[in-house]
């Protein structure tokens, strides 16, 4: 095929089709060029490839889609993924066990990322990361009743909590690290109490639960900071008022620290551009660009030496389980037996 023709082809076939909801990209994307499979869902996320598209001249094509999705996707062989964007550590782990992903370039990770941020086995790494805390309404809870998460389960907080459902990605991993903090057994007593203490059935998302709390439905609830955060730092005054009279506790300060949990990047085991896939992991991790692809979403940088976004940090300074990360996939299914053994649905 003459230059020509392949350039009057490339006028009318675009690089990506759009097939079952995905975009697809072409079985021999050109050399210049990553192509990244994300279940983020993070429209800012596009400044940040622009910028390295700019620096590098490296284009960046994004398949936006659910972890389910591409995860069936890259189990198909489907050619031309190099990276794989997710959030939450199980995702991560998943489709490392499934040998879909390759050890990361030792140069394209930061050394100032600490190492509860990386995978064990160097498949993985964190990107920014968001804290499961306890909120509560400030008029009728007190902060010292739920400063650990086992505090949920007390009965004297029957019918004061709002929860999202069990089947969230959310609450699987914050009871995936308490099976690893107290083991199956007391997880599961905890989850049954914390049942007997819902308000209401669990529905919604965390955006859900704190205008429960605003509204008078519930006096405690579980969230990530990152939902909290859009309200507090929102532009509209219907938004900021949800929290404005709402605490917020991270939770088990003085033990093993509040559970939290990441969005990473892994490198696909047959990336077709294994040394541009590794170059954009590298500027992501860069700080300049750190600051900006975590505050996009109101998520903690995982580099220490870059500060959160200002309603973020105005929270202050904790401590985090990050030990426990790593085997937030581990512990995943086990998780999902003991929430539906508890009654949460």
């Amino acid at each position: 095929m003459t230059p020509r023709i392949a350039a009057l082809l490339a006028c009318f076939f675009p690089a990506a089709i759009v097939l079952s909801g995905l975009r697809t990209a072409a079985a021999d994307p050109p050399a210049d060029s990553v192509t990244v499979l994300s279940s983020r869902h993070q429209v800012e996320d596009a400044a940040v490839y622009a910028a390295f598209t700019k620096e590098t001249g490296i284009k960046v094509d994004v398949v936006d889609g659910e972890f389910e999705d591409l995860l069936e996707r890259l189990q198909g062989k489907a050619p031309g993924a190099d990276l794989l964007i997710s959030s939450g550590v199980a995702t991560l782990w998943r489709t490392a066990e499934a040998g879909l992903l390759q050890k990361l370039p030792a140069a394209s990770v930061d050394p100032a990322v600490p190492r509860d941020f990386r995978d064990p086995d160097g498949r993985w790494v964190g990107l920014a990361y968001w804290a499961r805390v306890i909120v509560y309404q400030k008029d009728r809870a007190d902060p010292a009743d739920v400063s650990n998460y086992e505090d949920l389960a007390d009965p004297k907080l029957r019918g004061k909590i709002v929860v999202r459902s069990g089947s969230s990605p959310y609450n699987i991993a914050l009871v995936a690290s308490l099976i690893d903090a107290n083991g199956t057994e007391a997880a599961e007593d905890w989850a049954r109490g914390l049942v007997a203490n819902f308000a209401r059935p669990p529905q919604g998302g965390d955006s859900s639960q704190l205008e429960a709390l605003a509204g008078g439905d519930a006096d405690i609830a579980v969230v990530n900071t990152r939902f909290w955060a859009r309200f507090a730092a929102s532009d509209k005054v219907t938004e900021t008022e949800i929290v404005a009279n709402l605490g917020v506790v991270f939770p088990d300060q003085a033990t093993r620290g509040t559970q939290i949990d990441l969005a990473g990047v892994g490198l696909l085991k047959d990336a077709p551009h294994p040394k541009s896939a590794a170059a954009l992991i590298a500027f992501l991790l860069r700080p300049d660009i750190q600051a900006k692809f975590a505050s996009a979403d109101f998520e903690y940088p995982v580099r220490p030496d870059v500060p959160a976004a200002p309603v973020l940090t105005a929270l202050g300074p904790f401590k985090t389980d990050a030990g426990a990360l790593a085997k937030l996939g581990k512990f995943a299914p086990e998780a999902e037996k003991v929430m539906a053994r508890a009654g949460w649905e």
